[in-house]
């Protein structure tokens, strides 16, 4: 952070839009002379000292997927001490092959093109989720993740490109809280529990998938809820369950799912391989875990057929291995056969879960004992 005189900062850059002349603190856009003496615009932020810290934060990340944080600045005033202002230098971000003069917000791009086709709306998401990814590590959380500070960089309406802007909502993570000082949020992408306890990254979670409906529907949140492709529709209804605990722990582990519906791996696009538990969620120790279990099978499979033959192969590996399989690991493909009430309310449905879960695995114990007594 640097410390800098009202002069020397008028002297450097040239304000000649105010974007927020109703609020305290203001936003501008202005321009910066390079060192050929092109000039180029940037977005001038004030703040307060905590934003600040934010914004200090930011300027040593770069990600694709995040606006630039160029600079902050203390601009001092010797006749007004009491004056003193913190300013961030952000990007001003353009799109490439932008057909208006401005660049689109997310908002403005689907006003503009209408609900957007499946895959566009899960690579924005999953571009959000690698934006925040690294922010969220370093313990902070945007808390005001909506369309609006989506910005397009790349208009293309199958693969568009995002930068996410305006962290003057963000904060660091203070676990020791019993909620935050301030309310921070847009009405339909704020999560539930920002109103009142302590916001944590699952807020921003809880807002990605609000933006996700919104893209598929066309639709503010409340007004329409996306009803297409039941894998996409269990990713919304994670994401924004009202239970922190019950969405997704991560961005990370958001993104890897959003991914496997983008089908970006060979694996993925195999349709029976795509289901197979312990390679959907793109996991190195899951991963290890399923194919140590999968050969060890092969050795099952060997013992079964030498001691019961192929009848008890086929019994063994269908009622005690398969099935079970399928009801405890795939439960995210049989959500759609229950009703959205229950769904929706997380104790009731774990407990059908486990339910089921006991049931598929004792099962065939029972029967088997039902039948060797008659």
């Amino acid at each position: 952070m640097r410390n800098i005189t009202e002069e020397e900062f008028g002297k450097e850059y040239l304000i000649y839009k105010n974007l927020t002349p109703e609020k305290r603190f203001k936003t501008y856009t202005a321009m910066k002379k390079r060192s050929d003496g092109s000039l180029f615009t940037v977005i001038l932020k004030e703040m307060d000292d905590k934003r600040a810290s934010v914004y200090q934060a930011l300027s040593c990340m770069w990600n694709p997927f995040l606006a630039n944080t160029y600079d902050i600045f203390m601009v001092t005033n010797s006749e007004k001490p009491d004056m003193n202002r913190y300013i961030a230098v952000t990007e001003y971000v353009y799109a490439e092959n932008c057909p208006d003069e401005e660049c689109l917000s997310l908002s403005q791009f689907v006003r503009k093109n209408g609900p957007l086709k499946e895959k566009a709306a899960l690579s924005i998401c999953s571009q959000i989720c690698e934006g925040l990814a690294e922010f969220h590590k370093k313990g902070f959380v945007h808390r005001d993740i909506k369309p609006d500070n989506i910005m397009i960089s790349k208009y293309d309406t199958e693969q568009p490109k995002i930068k996410i802007i305006d962290f003057g909502g963000a904060k660091h993570i203070n676990m020791y809280a019993f909620s935050d000082a301030t309310v921070v949020g847009t009405l339909g992408y704020q999560a539930p529990e920002s109103l009142s306890s302590i916001t944590t990254n699952q807020a921003d979670i809880y807002s990605i998938g609000c933006i996700l409906n919104y893209m598929l529907t066309g639709q503010e949140p409340g007004i329409m809820r996306y009803s297409g492709n039941h894998y996409i529709v269990n990713i919304i209804e994670k994401s924004t369950n009202e239970d922190p605990s019950h969405r997704y722990l991560t961005v990370t582990a958001m993104r890897k799912e959003l991914e496997h519906e983008l089908r970006l791996r060979t694996i993925d696009r195999i349709p029976l391989l795509r289901s197979v538990p312990g390679f959907r969620t793109h996991t190195l120790w899951k991963e290890t875990v399923a194919g140590i279990s999968y050969s060890s099978m092969i050795y099952v499979a060997v013992f079964c057929i030498d001691t019961f033959g192929f009848y008890g192969l086929a019994e063994i590996f269908i009622f005690y291995i398969i099935i079970p399989l399928i009801i405890i690991f795939n439960m995210g493909n049989l959500l759609r056969f229950f009703p959205k009430n229950i769904r929706k309310n997380n104790r009731l449905f774990f407990m059908i879960r486990t339910g089921i879960m006991l049931a598929t695995v004792f099962a065939p114990i029972v029967v088997d004992y039902m039948i060797g007594r008659t």
